[in-house]
């Protein structure tokens, strides 16, 4: 059984070494969709809607209304520590296959015992940009 729960964010970030207009600071609507795969209990549900929200919903505070940087972005880091603008910083450029991946791991890593307790088998996390483009992934707990 699936279940699935959606979550939005504002955001804005770039990928310095895209050849197009992603070069450039822009911005998002992001969508995430997180999945979580597993048996249902004596109850009949895999989780409770609040519980996976719980989980999610502070990783979307962090990111909400912030530029996203990646660590290896010193140029543009270095004019948001000048005037001292909001941002979060990432390990890896700010693509939605590894901001997939990025929150698939954080889920699974940060909240391992519940899930298992839960007899959740696979997490799977969907980011949109926009309407049309979307990365997708999926993990084994």
């Amino acid at each position: 059984m699936i279940i699935a729960k959606s979550f939005h964010w504002e955001a804005a970030h770039r990928i310095p070494w895209h050849e197009g207009k992603c070069k450039h600071i822009h911005g998002h609507s992001y969508k995430m969709i997180v999945e979580l795969e597993g048996e249902t209990n004596e109850k009949g549900i895999v989780m409770d809607f609040k519980e996976l929200k719980d989980i999610v919903q502070p990783y979307i505070e962090r990111v909400d209304h912030t530029t996203l940087i990646s660590v290896n972005d010193d140029e543009l880091k270095e004019v948001f520590d000048a005037k001292q603008w909001k941002y979060y910083l990432l390990p890896f450029d700010s693509t939605a296959e590894n901001l997939c991946d990025y929150f698939a791991n954080l889920i699974i890593k940060n909240n391992q015992e519940l899930l298992l307790a839960n007899k959740i088998t696979t997490v799977s996390v969907k980011i949109a940009e926009t309407e049309t483009a979307y990365a997708y992934v999926k993990k084994n707990v």
